[in-house]
Parts: structure tokens; sequence; C-alpha cells
């Protein structure tokens, strides 16, 4: 780790500070839209922000044998609107800035009926250009709060979740250094810090697992040339779930280290373009998956846990052609692979899921209409989840397997400035 931090200090450093000087004033651009959202479900579903945040559907709840949850519903609402500024043109010497802010109304106040104002992203970028011995290297670095790296490349879809829980989904704070070759190779490393998306534990969710171990580290590789974009990349996130004292003044000695690799394609050619993304999470419910970990056992002193993530595979691919008539469709898939270890303890699940789901998939086609910078488009949502019982002791969800499957109607009008 302290290697990783050297050479993550060592990389944003390494500009001379002769770069910054000639200061040259920048400018800022408004950006934002105006969205309204109305969708039909067709059944009851785990979702957030007045349900126009949708997960999954819900399972079977058998009562004088009518399952309750086969109940339609409706909403909706505007709270989704958005408002951001790009701060653009500032230079210092050789050293160029930009920034970010952007918020938008998605939270409800504590009575539940108005949408307040929250911040989305929030950073600076210091970007030097034609860097290096033939000045064909571009170095980068963002500071502030972005979307994660795992989660930035979203698929086609004009629905809320944009692609959740089938893709990570998570903004955090973020120390991002990025060195570009020849303009088609990246490397990037950074460090990444919890706020609103969140590990589960003991104390329910919180960041304070994380800032008792250390920061998630990343470490990524792009490749971009014409009309391909690929990446690879993997984060490392600790964590302490019992931290501090215990209730006989004894420290607690815990860490949960989870590897999160992933793979993305993209190719782009006139008004057509795919996507294709896969992760191999491990207790991926800071990123919006359906997944956690859980106590596998206890260590010698009696009372500090050892812990065991709930691996899963999740996927995607998407696509969109044309430009004011477009045709846009996703297809995702999220399987459940159990643990390493025996679950011997308590298991720590992500808020938006079920432990009781073996696998899930999505069918959302799209039909969209441009008009100016006003759009209006259609989806159609299939989303099943194969629910069933976990008899053993790795989290395998192989006995009593049903599908439940929800029906999602939704559109969308958007005003874009």
């Amino acid at each position: 780790m302290k290697k990783y931090l050297i050479t993550l200090a060592a990389a944003a450093m390494m500009v001379p500070a002769s770069l910054f000087a000639q200061e040259t004033a920048s400018h800022v651009k408004m950006y934002g839209f105006v969205r309204n959202y109305f969708f039909v479900d067709s059944r009851a579903t785990k979702s957030l922000t007045e349900d126009m945040f949708f997960f999954i559907p819900l399972d079977q709840k058998m009562v004088d044998g009518k399952d309750v949850n086969a109940v339609s519903s409706y909403n909706f609402q505007a709270i989704t609107t958005r408002l951001g500024f790009d701060i653009l043109g500032y230079q210092i010497g050789q050293t160029r800035i930009d920034g970010k802010i952007e918020a938008d109304f998605y939270c409800l106040n504590s009575s539940g009926n108005t949408g307040t104002l929250r911040m989305r992203q929030a950073y600076a970028d210091l970007l030097w250009n034609g860097r290096g011995q033939n000045g064909t290297t571009d170095l980068s670095l963002r500071i502030g709060q972005a979307w994660h790296p795992l989660a930035a490349d979203m698929a086609h879809t004009i629905a809320l979740e944009t692609g959740a829980p089938f893709s990570p989904f998570n903004r955090s704070a973020q120390i991002m250094f990025g060195a570009t070759f020849n303009k088609k190779v990246t490397l990037n490393l950074g460090l990444i810090q919890q706020l609103q998306y969140r590990s589960n534990g003991p104390d329910g969710s919180t960041n304070k697992y994380q800032r008792h171990a250390l920061p998630e580290m990343y470490a990524g590789i792009s490749y971009k040339n014409e009309g391909f974009l690929g990446r690879l990349g993997v984060s490392v996130l600790n964590i302490r779930p019992h931290y501090g004292f215990n209730a006989e003044g004894k420290r607690y000695d815990e860490m949960l280290t989870t590897v999160n690799p992933f793979a993305f394609i993209q190719y782009s050619d006139g008004n057509f373009q795919i996507k294709a993304k896969t992760v191999l999470a491990q207790a991926g419910e800071h990123m919006q998956l359906n997944s956690g970990y859980a106590v596998s056992g206890v260590k010698q002193d009696g009372f500090s846990c050892e812990y065991t993530p709930i691996k899963s595979s999740v996927s995607f691919v998407s696509f969109q052609y044309g430009k004011k008539w477009q045709l846009i469709g996703m297809a995702g898939y999220q399987k459940n692979l159990g643990t390493d270890k025996d679950i011997v303890g308590d298991v720590y699940f992500s808020g938006n899921g079920f432990k009781n789901i073996n696998q899930l998939f999505r069918v959302s086609p799209t039909i969209a209409y441009n008009l100016g910078k006003m759009q209006f488009a259609l989806e159609y949502d299939y989303t099943a989840a194969e629910y069933g019982d976990a008899p053993d002791k790795r989290f395998q969800v192989t006995d009593n397997l049903h599908w439940v499957a929800n029906n999602r109607l939704l559109l969308m009008a958007k005003f874009s400035f």
C-alpha cells in the first residue's frame, strides 16, 4: 500500500512547478435539462426515488393463496431535473485547469414530498498536453467527486438507473492520475473514497468501514483508435466492518479486501454505437449490485471476525442507432456466484437487493425522437429475477427456484439547455 501511495504521489508531482505561470482567465458554461418520467409497473418492485430508480421485481408473497406483490402501479415526476456548470479555459503557464459542478433534485427532503438539490459531481482537472521527450504524452490529475471508473461507461438506456444493477453505479471522491501516450493508450492510477454509495456492515450503510481502513485503489488501461474504445481495470477495496474497541476495551483486528476486475469495449460508426461491459464483483453492495459479504469465522482473540465476499458476475450489452429517430436497446445479466468460504455468521447485503436471488436479467428496447433540444422516448423494460433458497453455507441459491418478472413501460420527456 505504501508503494502504491508513493507511486501515485510521485506521478502527480512529476510536472515541474515552472509550468504554473502566466495565468489566463476561464469561462463558465451552464448546462442541464428538465426531465419528466412517466412509468407503469406490472408488479411491486424494489426501487428508489418515487420508484423511478428501478432495481428488481419483488418475490412472491402469498396471502390466502394470492400473491400480494402482483399489483400494478404508476407514477410521474420531474425530480431528476439537472443543473451543471463546466469551468473551461483557465490556464496558468502550461497547465490547463477545467472544472465541473453538477447537481440535481434527485433527493427527497425529510417530509418526503419535495425534491431537494444534491451534489452529483464536483471536481477539478489539471491537464498537461504534449509532455515527454517527443511531446506525445498527455498528463491529467482529477481531484473531486466524479463517476467511479467501473461505473463511468454506462449502458444505452433512458432509464434513471442507466443499467443498474447490471452495471456498477457509483460516484465517489477520488484522486485520479492519467497518462495518455500517442493519443491512444491511457494508464490510470487512483484513490477513491466512499460518500453516498457506501459499504454495508454491523452499523448499517456507512463509509466509516472504509475510513478506518484504506482508500479504494484503482488501476486501469484504455486503448482508443478511431471508432474503437477498450478498457481493462481493477479496483481493490479494504474495509473494517468492526473498528475501534469492543465492549471489553479490546481492539478489533479485522480487514476485508475485495478485488473487482472489469472489461469494457465500445465501437462507434456515425450514428451507430455498441457497448459491452463485464465485471467480476466481490461484495459489490457499494456499487448498487445485488451482493455483499458475510462472516466466515472468528479469529483467535475470540471476537474479531473473518469475512468472505459474495461474488457475482455482472454484464450488459447495449446499442444506439439514429439521429432524429433513435433505436436504443440494452440486455443485462447478473449471476450470484456464492462465496469461497462457508458462512458461519451475519450476512451484510445490499439494501437494494435480496439474499435469495440466483440470477437476474433485463431486456429494454427503446425508441426516441429528438426535436431540437427536446427529446421524447418510450422504453419497455422486462426484468426477471430467479428467487429461491440457499441450503448450503456458500450462498448458492439452488432450491425452490422460481422466476418473477416485472413489465415496465417508461415514457420520458426531456428539454436540454
